[in-house]
């Protein structure tokens, strides 16, 4: 019962049960008050005068209606033929009693206000004195071919009847088949899913609804296997990182446990510096996967662009000038206050500048801007140097370095970080190649 054939199937049934159930009780209803009619008519009419002025006349002359039945007999009206297949005649008195009749069990019986108003009044010397009256054939007049045809007509909806539910059950079974071959192979494709076979992609032609499910069960298949090749990614460089720094901390422990190094200053210093990277690693991690998910706790406030753009070259300047780099910065005056975490905002600035100053030759220069356009304030970052085209692509991925050495120069996460922060401001950031120089450009919304 719980199939979904044999619930289409009898839907249909009932569907059709009820339809044909109203269209029979209207037709025998119909029929039979047609039928009826039919009779009624057939056996009724208007009095002809001549029978009116006979018995108006055997009423002057008798005074009464007591044995006006001869004159019903002469009619065709007797006690003979009480049981003939017609209408029979009454007579009633002026106060609508029955007088005379065809049959004897209505004498003495009220003619009912509605026969009366059908009635024809009987008059003598312009005085009302009685009532004649057709009565028109009840069921006790109905002969066998008026019942044969009723019963043929019923034999004939039974079997309709019995032909459309016999063509409900067909089609709902091969309705219910057609809705739900595509569920069938949905959920074949949703048990390879639960099983690790991530991508699969069904192809189904069917109504609408299953088309649009089965759209949807594709795109949610090829985002489930991206995101699982992306966490293998993920884990894959993840693992690659924390290789270096933790096979490097090992071999020096190892060499100092074994006396091979002596355990002093210098040596512990390396140890130290690859636990610092260590801790580096993690937190970077930890702070990206927090941006991704939306999870980053921001402290929004009031701040100047140029107190950011100042702050940033007051922290960089001695670097640059140690690596040999000129460090410019440009702030447009009249700019707008920021409403921003300021401390993830230097952070975004730390990192680009970082990144300019790593690929940054001695003798080049880099170039702090900011500026208002149409989506905000916009902070440039640009260094001397060419970024291919293929590298542009990839620098805001995880671990990505363009020098693709994998050193240890940083974790390889700055620039993936600070496209989530910038992301969680409502911004935008991109990479350009402009003549000479790269340039990091991001917008924050005023």
């Amino acid at each position: 019962m719980n199939r979904l054939w044999i619930r289409v199937s009898l839907a249909l049934v009932f569907v059709v049960w009820l339809g044909l159930g109203l269209v029979v009780l209207v037709v025998q209803n119909a029929t039979e008050a047609g039928f009826r009619l039919y009779v009624n008519q057939r056996e009724s009419g208007t009095f002809s005068a001549q029978q009116v002025s006979r018995l108006e006349a055997y009423y002057a002359r008798s005074g009464s209606w007591v044995g006006v039945e001869e004159i019903l007999t002469g009619q065709g009206q007797g006690q003979g033929n009480a049981d003939r297949r017609g209408a029979q005649i009454l007579i009633a008195d002026d106060t609508g009693r029955v007088v005379a009749a065809a049959d004897p069990a209505l004498v003495d019986t009220l003619l009912p206000t509605d026969a009366l108003a059908q009635a024809h009044a009987l008059r003598v010397n312009g005085e009302q004195v009685g009532w004649l009256y057709r009565q028109t054939p009840g069921d006790e007049i109905w002969g066998a071919a008026e019942n044969a045809f009723l019963t043929q007509m019923n034999r004939q909806l039974v079997i309709a009847a019995s032909g459309a539910t016999l063509v409900a059950i067909i089609a709902g079974g091969l309705l219910a088949w057609v809705l739900a071959r595509p569920l069938k192979l949905l959920t074949a494709a949703t048990q390879d899913l639960a099983t690790g076979q991530l991508g699969r992609q069904v192809k189904i032609h069917g109504t609408a609804e299953t088309d649009q499910l089965a759209a949807a069960f594709n795109a949610m298949s090829r985002q489930l296997e991206q995101k699982e090749q992306q966490r293998q990614g993920i884990a894959a460089d993840v693992a690659h990182e924390l290789r270096t720094p933790v096979s490097v901390l090992r071999g020096h422990l190892e060499a100092m446990m074994d006396g091979l190094y002596p355990m002093d200053g210098a040596h512990l210093a390396v140890a130290y510096d690859q636990t610092v990277h260590l801790a580096r690693l993690v937190e970077d991690l930890r702070l990206l996967t927090q941006a991704e998910a939306g999870r980053l706790p921001l402290s929004p406030s009031p701040v100047r662009p140029a107190e950011l753009v100042e702050q940033a070259v007051a922290r960089f300047e001695p670097l640059a000038q140690d690596a040999g780099i000129g460090l410019h910065y440009e702030v447009e005056t009249g700019l707008s206050t920021l409403s921003v975490d300021a401390s993830r905002i230097r952070q975004v600035l730390d990192n680009l500048l970082t990144n300019a100053l790593r690929h940054t030759e001695p003798g080049g220069h880099i170039w702090l801007k900011v500026s208002s356009t149409a989506g905000g304030i916009a902070f440039q970052v640009a260094n001397t140097g060419h970024l291919p085209t293929a590298y542009a692509e990839h620098v805001f991925d995880r671990f990505w370095r363009a020098d693709q050495q994998r050193d240890t120069s940083g974790s390889g996460l700055g620039l993936a970080i600070s496209r989530q922060l910038v992301r969680l401001h409502g911004g935008t950031i991109r990479v350009e190649q402009q003549a000479d120089r790269t340039v990091f450009t991001f917008v924050l919304p005023v």
